[in-house]
């Protein structure tokens, strides 16, 4: 008789490779693209990450790649590359090199007095407002500006508009 294998019970344990993480990790990838990468869920390696092993693989992965591209950065600005050095200045020592100048001001407003000067201006703008209104418009002649029925507005098109003359070979052109 043949004996059955019993299996354990339970997932398969994933094995991660320290060392292909930390080349991904060096290579700039993000935590989720490191999963893509080696076809893993992102809550796997959240869940594995806690382990000294994986965590500090991606740490020394990210420190590789940055001491590769400062050092690449510092080579560039010493060699005069301006983009380079204005890049390394403004990171490396910003009090010194930097864009702008933050100037702290601190003003205080009074919200009570904005509100009683605005009282204040109110009543004199609706004071001219009331004089503006109160002005009889019937002594102004508005119809020699402003027609108002369709017989002013045809006197005034046919005054105001004269036809061009048409061009004949007995004028001149200029």
């Amino acid at each position: 008789m043949e004996k059955k294998i019993k299996k354990k019970p339970g997932r398969k344990p994933i094995n991660l490779d320290h060392r292909e993480i930390e080349r991904l990790a060096g290579m700039g990838l993000s935590e989720r693209q490191i999963c893509a990468t080696l076809g893993i869920n992102p809550s796997t390696l959240t869940r594995k990450k806690h382990q000294k092993s994986i965590k500090s693989a991606l740490e020394k992965g990210r420190a590789s790649a940055l001491a590769l591209v400062s050092s690449k950065l510092f080579d560039n600005a010493l060699e005069g590359k301006e983009t380079s050095a204005i890049f390394y200045l403004k990171n490396r020592d910003p009090d010194n090199w930097k864009d702008r100048n933050i100037i702290e001001s601190n003003h205080t407003i009074n919200l009570g007095d904005v509100i009683n000067s605005a009282r204040e201006r109110i009543p004199s703008a609706t004071h001219n407002i009331k004089q503006i209104k109160n002005v009889d418009i019937k002594g102004i002649e508005a119809k020699e500006h402003f027609p108002t029925n369709k017989e002013d507005i045809k006197n005034s098109s046919e005054s105001a508009i004269s036809s061009p003359k048409p061009i004949t070979d007995s004028t001149e052109r200029k």
